[in-house]
C-alpha cells in the first residue's frame, strides 16, 4: 500500500515566524476575501518566536537564529507558506487533478523581502473513507480523518474536507510518498511529515 503524509512545520524552541499585521482578520475570515486575489493584500514580517517556560514570546531580533528563511515558514495565519523551491517541487509533482493555484505573499525580515506562496485549492476534493472517518456526532465536523487510497491516489497533494470554505486555504497539506521523498532529497527546511491513516 502507498504511504501518504501530513506535511507540517517543525516546532523548535525558537524560530522565525511570519506575522500578519495586528488589524488583519482571523485566517478563516480572510479566505472569502482572497477568492479572486493572487497577491496577499498585506505584508508579513518575520519575528522570532521563543518558548519561555510555558509561553511563547516574540521579538524582532532575529540575530541568534541559525536559520531565518525556511522553506515551510511558520506564520501567524497557520497557513502553508512555501518558499519558491518548495512551490516548484510541489508543482512538478501535481497530477493535474488537484486544482491548486497560489497566492503570493511578501515576507520582510533582516532587511530583505522574499516572495512566499500560499497554496489554494479551487475545488473540494473527495478523499475520505466516510465509513471509517470519525465525526462529531450529528455533524460533518471531522475528529479523525481516514483517507481512501483509491480516492487520494489521483493526487500528489490534497486537503482534508471541512465546513464552509476552510478547505480552500487549508491548515495542513497532505502529500504522497513521492512528493515527500522529492522534498527530502532537496533538503528543504522547516518540514516534518506524519504518516496518515488510509484504507
Amino acid at each position: 500500500m502507498s504511504n501518504y503524509f501530513l506535511m507540517g512545520m517543525k516546532n523548535p524552541q525558537k524560530v522565525a515566524s511570519a506575522f500578519a499585521p495586528d488589524n488583519i482578520k482571523l485566517a478563516y475570515q480572510l479566505i472569502q476575501d482572497l477568492e479572486s486575489i493572487s497577491v496577499l493584500p498585506f505584508d508579513l514580517n518575520l519575528l522570532k518566536l521563543s518558548l519561555k517556560k510555558d509561553r511563547l514570546v516574540n521579538s524582532d531580533d532575529l540575530s541568534d537564529l541559525n536559520e531565518t528563511w525556511l522553506d515551510y515558514q511558520p506564520n501567524s495565519l497557520a497557513w502553508p507558506l512555501a518558499s519558491e523551491k518548495l512551490k516548484i517541487i510541489i508543482e512538478k509533482s501535481l497530477t493535474g487533478n488537484e486544482g491548486i493555484d497560489w497566492i503570493v505573499a511578501h515576507v520582510f525580515g533582516n532587511g530583505e523581502r522574499r516572495e512566499y506562496y500560499i497554496p489554494r485549492f479551487k475545488k473540494l476534493l473527495d478523499v475520505l473513507d466516510i465509513d471509517k472517518t470519525m465525526f462529531i456526532p450529528g455533524t460533518n465536523r471531522i475528529i479523525k480523518p481516514c483517507f481512501s487510497l483509491s480516492k487520494i491516489s489521483k493526487y500528489s497533494v490534497f486537503h482534508k474536507p471541512s465546513e464552509n470554505n476552510l478547505w480552500e486555504i487549508t491548515l495542513g497539506l497532505y502529500v504522497s510518498d513521492t512528493l515527500k521523498k522529492a522534498i527530502q532529497k532537496e533538503k528543504l527546511t522547516g518540514i516534518v511529515f506524519d504518516k496518515i491513516f488510509i484504507t
